[in-house]
């Protein structure tokens, strides 16, 4: 397992350094399923990066990667979730970020086994900090071991979210969720990268994460860090994450079904149908 771990890490740093040597050197930046949804020729590098060193390390290594083509540049062989073993990688978690030279932005490395997380880094490029974790070993921040809060009220909490690019109903479920709480809590952060918003909660730099409509290289690595960490780390309707989940709740477990209940009612409340 340290191999394993060893190689997320190497990987992750080495898409990282590619972010950080190309910042403000963007290249051509396109737009996928809306305005707001950006690639540039930057996640596709990165993402190159990121799969060669694992390939260079793992010999059968099979990917899931946020940008399809980088699999095909660097010669190595897409893989799907169903897999036994499958490394998610999100090269530029953070896209919109990056382009606009706001320092949050992160390149998310996981390998999952069976459909699980067993180990994951999340590098945090704009500040430097890497964060790890492997199965049943716990999570560090730069080495150092991380845990979560024990805030156990929503008035107690710094929260995090995000919103998605579905502008239709899915952000106006979002907005629902977020005046509710807002109201409530100590403070309200959005940065803009789901994977270091996973990490923050598993250092104790905010109480709880939740957003609706993720992808699984979003946040692959985030759940399995924060869950080593101690969090809780559900769907939004408080089942069980998985790499096929796509509204994630990560908190302390005392906040969590605090959390869950809140952001339940308030969708009810707002007329929506589904939690997500």
């Amino acid at each position: 397992m340290d191999e394993l771990l060893n190689t997320a890490c190497a990987a992750a740093l080495a898409g990282g350094a590619i972010l950080t040597s190309r910042a403000g050197d963007l290249g051509t930046v396109r737009t996928k399923s809306s305005a707001s949804d950006l690639v540039t020729e930057v996640d596709v590098a990165a993402g190159v990066a990121v799969v060669r060193c694992i390939a260079a390390a793992v010999s059968d290594a099979r990917f899931v990667v946020e940008e399809p083509e980088v699999c095909g540049i660097a010669g190595v062989p897409c893989g799907d979730l169903g897999d036994d073993e499958v490394w998610v990688v999100d090269p530029l978690d953070g896209t919109t970020s990056y382009v606009h030279g706001f320092p949050c932005y992160s390149v998310s490395v996981a390998l999952l086994r069976h459909g699980e997380p067993v180990v994951g880094a999340v590098y945090n490029a704009a500040a430097d900090e890497l964060n790890a974790a492997a199965k049943g070993r716990g999570a560090t921040l730069d080495g150092t071991p991380i845990n979560v809060t024990r805030a156990a009220a929503v008035e107690e909490a710094l929260l995090i979210t995000g919103f998605p690019y579905d502008r239709g109903l899915t952000l106006d479920r979002q907005l629902a969720v977020f005046g509710s709480l807002a109201r409530r809590v100590q403070g309200m952060r959005r940065d803009g990268s789901a994977a270091i918003d996973c990490c923050h909660v598993a250092a104790g730099r905010a109480d709880g994460f939740w957003e609706f409509a993720l992808q699984p290289w979003d946040t692959a690595a985030g759940a399995l860090i924060a869950s080593e960490a101690g969090a809780s780390v559900t769907d939004l309707r408080g089942k069980p994450w998985s790499a096929r989940t796509s509204g994630i709740l990560v908190a302390n477990p005392a906040l969590h079904a605090v959390l869950l209940a809140a952001i339940t009612d308030a969708v009810t409340a707002g007329g929506f149908t589904s939690v997500g």
